[in-house]
């Protein structure tokens, strides 16, 4: 199954972007949009693995961040990563969060050691894709800087695992287990 690790986000975030994601369409943008309900911020994106893999490392995972304390982590901005000259994708921002960088570590350490990734990323840029992003208008920079983002908190005392399945028509995620950092494991399947 294809396989990545995300911190879910409010109904206000879910919004927000819903709101946002029609300014940029009517501004001339067009790409693939994220759907409200898909919404989240990954932490790592692991590809195609096994069930009995992705059960092991939800039990490990899960193990190793048994006790970690709850935090928010705020969104404060919109935002892109270029390709070329234009945007390739655009996302709203987190402010920097030294609870959400440590959960970051903690799980990419936890990911080395069972040999689930190489390496971690140690330039973690936490975001929450919108749209990627295939045609964009000219002063495509100007109109996403027009764009006012409010603050927005978002709580996090867990993560999940989820499985995506490609379709034609976007994504279906699901979530199989979450972790929450008190309670411990919980399967959804």
């Amino acid at each position: 199954m294809r396989t990545f690790i995300a911190v879910d986000v409010t109904k206000e975030v879910r919004e927000a972007t819903r709101v946002i994601t029609e300014k940029l369409m009517r501004r001339g943008f067009r790409g693939n949009w994220v759907r409200p309900e898909n919404v989240h911020l990954t932490l790592f994106f692991l590809g195609e693995m096994e069930k009995p893999d992705v059960e092991y490392m939800a039990k490990h995972l899960c193990d190793r961040v048994r006790g970690f304390p709850s935090f928010s982590f705020v969104i404060k901005d919109l935002g892109f990563f270029r390709k070329g000259r234009g945007p390739r994708v655009i996302w709203l921002g987190v402010e920097r969060n030294v609870a959400l960088e440590k959960l970051y570590e903690e799980l990419g350490t936890e990911l080395m050691k069972h040999h689930f990734v190489q390496e971690i990323d140690r330039r973690f840029i936490p975001h929450i894709t919108i749209a990627r992003i295939k045609q964009y208008p000219q002063m495509w920079e100007k109109l996403i800087e027009d764009l006012e983002v409010d603050n927005m908190v978002v709580p996090v005392s867990s993560f999940k695992i989820y499985s995506s399945v490609l379709t034609p028509t976007g994504p279906i995620y699901k979530w199989v287990y979450m972790c929450d950092f008190e309670r411990g494991l919980e399967s959804n399947e």
